[in-house]
């Protein structure tokens, strides 16, 4: 039972290996973080926050969704499962 739920788990989490990747191409990649820089800068909501990231990732083949980057988000804002890079870490912190 136990593995099987671990399991289930790792399925249903599979988006967070996807983000971590992203993640260092906006790490290494300045116009990216100039482009979700900017948006924060020019007040975009949250929502329109996790559609430019997606958006970004996207155009880059990787795919997750927004209701998976609005759960990355909140669980960063609790302190936990850190699967976004620091430097959008700090930018959802203003958000």
């Amino acid at each position: 039972m136990l593995d099987t739920l671990s399991e289930e788990l790792k399925t249903s989490r599979a988006f967070e290996e996807q983000m971590r990747e992203f993640g260092t191409i906006v790490t290494n990649s300045d116009a990216i973080q100039k482009t979700l820089s900017d948006a924060v800068d020019d007040g975009v909501s949250s929502h329109g926050f996790c559609e430019l990231y997606v958006s970004t990732a996207a155009e880059n083949g990787i795919d997750f969704t927004v209701e998976q980057m609005k759960i990355a988000m909140h669980e960063q804002k609790q302190g936990s499962d850190k699967v976004l890079p620091s430097f959008v870490q700090k930018l959802i912190t203003i958000l």
